[in-house]
């Protein structure tokens, strides 16, 4: 039981922080570009992976055997802990550079600390879905980019990042809402690709799941086949020992 809730805690921590980056990788954008979003209002969701991730770091430490050595090998995991930028944009919003530095910095120590979550690591890599994500990240990335920069001067729909984001974001869970749509061949070229990737994706998903449902059923299979195995042999035992028993009492009389 404490196991599956460790499972399950380490998979949400992970969607989280993956979904967090994205954000991040956005609002270093958007200041980058001194673009005025609506995204920034997301920030707050960078506060919910902050509390997360110091529960997380925390189960690591207590089971640390030596928690000095482990602090001082880990010290970059207090910019994953603590959201440094958010502090910045509050104290000093017009500090674009600093909060640009800080974005990537914090972007860097979370992937850093998505590495270190194990058993997930484990079966992306064993279902090949670290490369799916890399691909539907880069796509999404690139793709909204994209988008902006091309349909921005003739779509009134695109105005703002953040259109452009979630016109990717519509086109690749294939939903369709049609509010935005592409005015020039670039841009439809880009919605194209978004349905292929995120219709892929979403295929591969299903299917590492299940390989991964597959798999563990062979292992209880195997286990429980293991155990009846060492049932009987120990019923056999049990009775060559009572034959044995029986042979020295005839013996006797």
């Amino acid at each position: 039981m404490q196991r599956n809730f460790k499972v399950i805690f380490n998979a949400f921590l992970f969607i989280f922080i993956f979904i967090d980056i994205i954000f991040l990788i956005f609002m270093a954008l958007s200041f980058a570009l001194n673009l005025k979003t609506t995204i920034l209002g997301l920030i707050e969701f960078d506060l919910i992976v902050s509390v997360l991730v110091i529960f997380h770091a925390l189960s690591r430490l207590n089971k640390a055997k030596n928690k000095k050595q482990f602090m001082a090998k880990n010290w970059m995991d207090i910019f994953a802990i603590v959201p440094v930028a958010y502090i910045v944009i509050v104290l000093a919003p017009t500090a674009n550079l600093i909060i640009i530095i800080l974005f990537l910095i914090r972007i860097h120590a979370l992937i850093r600390y998505l590495l270190k979550i194990r058993d997930i690591i484990r079966f992306t890599e064993k279902t090949k879905l670290d490369v799916a994500t890399f691909i539907l990240l880069g796509s999404f990335i690139f793709g909204s980019l994209i988008f902006f920069w091309i349909e921005s001067p003739v779509n009134p729909e695109v105005t703002n990042l953040d259109d452009s984001a979630f016109f990717m974001i519509v086109s690749m869970t294939t939903v369709g809402y049609g509010n935005i749509v592409p005015y020039t061949g670039i841009g439809k070229l880009v919605s194209v690709i978004a349905i292929i990737v995120g219709v892929a994706y979403t295929g591969w998903i299903t299917a590492a799941i299940a390989s991964a449902l597959i798999e563990e059923l062979r292992k209880e299979r195997k286990k429980e086949i293991k155990r009846q195995n060492e049932s009987m042999e120990n019923i056999l035992e049990k009775l060559d020992k009572i034959e044995k028993e029986l042979e020295e009492v005839k013996k006797g009389s």
